[in-house]
């Protein structure tokens, strides 16, 4: 047989020795693969020394190889470092998709008023509010579970346990509560959390987990923002922590909230838990901790208070009036202290984005 023969599959008898020691099979095997992604591979696919050969028995037998034992081995450690580069190349993460375009040319400008991100979250948060029936939080804090302490509803009301606290949420229609249980509702928090993650939204216990955070991002991904400019989470945590270092192109930036005033398309967090409990506000950025946090989104105002938007507030997407001071800053609220504020910057030419949305509701 000539000594150009390529391996057979057939056998195992095994080719080399030591780390790179691989079988007949084995090399028949991959070598075809490697030689359709790449022509380096083709000096490998014939082995003129010590190659195996197939007798008329069909039992795998070889030529002796008078090679010196460094130069045996160089074209199998060759193979080895081939199939690494390619196990390495096939792991490589992908490329993010291009954002989808506007416009089919940078030239073309829409013949219609098109909202600025910002504006679309604001618009999101309202359509979900409504969709929920429009309620309004009262008293307490937010981004607690639980209907009066255990899913019940009373007329327009609806209590929201509170660690001891208690606040309503109180719908315009008497006839249109709603919960996150009921299917419609269900369906809307199943779509905020596969949106932005692929972890199971039913808990150990087989309880719904809470979806605030999952709310905020969802938002954020429908306003337009890839997971590189605000991420896809099911944790608050995630993104106050991703904007605590704000680079020159983010659009997002977490605040100190005893220094920072909100605007409309901010978003405001307050600590919950053992996390409000070991939070010390004179620290400022430097004292925030992993933890339960929840935020909510700034969608109106007027001079004495902020209006904002959060899910997971008594089980629905909820309205809540945040006080503030003369100088717009948040004032202290006790058990669930304010931890963090999200501006939501303008891009580098602030026209390009718009200012924030304003109008009877959203004066600011």
């Amino acid at each position: 047989m000539r000594a150009g023969r390529r391996v057979r599959a057939r056998g195992r008898r095994r080719v080399g020795s030591g780390a790179w020691e691989v079988t007949a099979r084995t090399a028949s095997s991959i070598l075809p693969v490697a030689r359709r992604h790449t022509d380096i591979a083709a000096p490998f696919l014939t082995l003129p020394y010590g190659h195996p050969t197939e007798p008329q028995d069909g039992r795998l037998q070889s030529i002796p190889d008078s090679r010196p034992r460094a130069h045996r081995a160089a074209p199998l450690a060759s193979l080895a470092s081939l199939l690494a580069a390619l196990v390495l190349a096939g792991c490589a993460a992908p490329r993010p998709p291009p954002r989808p375009a506007l416009t089919p040319s940078p030239s073309v400008v829409p013949a219609f008023p098109v909202p600025s991100a910002r504006e679309r979250m604001v618009f999101l948060a309202r359509q979900e509010w409504a969709l929920f029936g429009s309620p309004l939080a009262r008293g307490g804090n937010r981004g607690n579970r639980g209907i009066d302490g255990n899913g019940g509803t009373s007329g327009g009301t609806a209590g929201i346990a509170n660690g001891g606290s208690v606040s309503r949420l109180e719908f315009p229609d008497p006839s249109r509560t709603s919960h996150e249980l009921q299917g419609p509702m269900l369906t809307r928090v199943m779509m905020y959390w596969y949106t932005v993650s692929a972890a199971p939204i039913v808990g150990t216990a087989g309880e719904l987990r809470p979806w605030s955070a999952a709310f905020m991002s969802w938002i954020a991904r429908a306003a337009g923002y890839a997971p590189a400019q605000f991420p896809a989470t099911v944790l608050h945590w995630d993104y106050i922590e991703r904007f605590l270092n704000p680079g020159p192109d983010d659009r997002f930036a977490t605040r100190d909230p005893l220094q920072y005033a909100p605007r409309v398309g901010d978003l405001v967090c307050n600590a919950r838990g053992g996390t409000a409990a070991a939070l010390r506000p004179a620290e400022g950025l430097r004292g925030l901790r992993r933890g339960p946090y929840h935020c909510e989104l700034v969608v109106g105002g007027d001079g004495a208070a902020l209006e904002t938007i959060g899910g997971n507030v008594g089980d629905a997407v909820a309205l809540s009036r945040v006080p503030i001071d003369a100088q717009g800053r948040l004032l202290p609220q006790s058990g669930s202290p304010w931890a963090a504020v999200i501006e939501h910057r303008l891009p580098g030419a602030a026209a390009a984005d718009g200012p924030p949305p304003r109008g009877p509701q959203g004066a600011m």
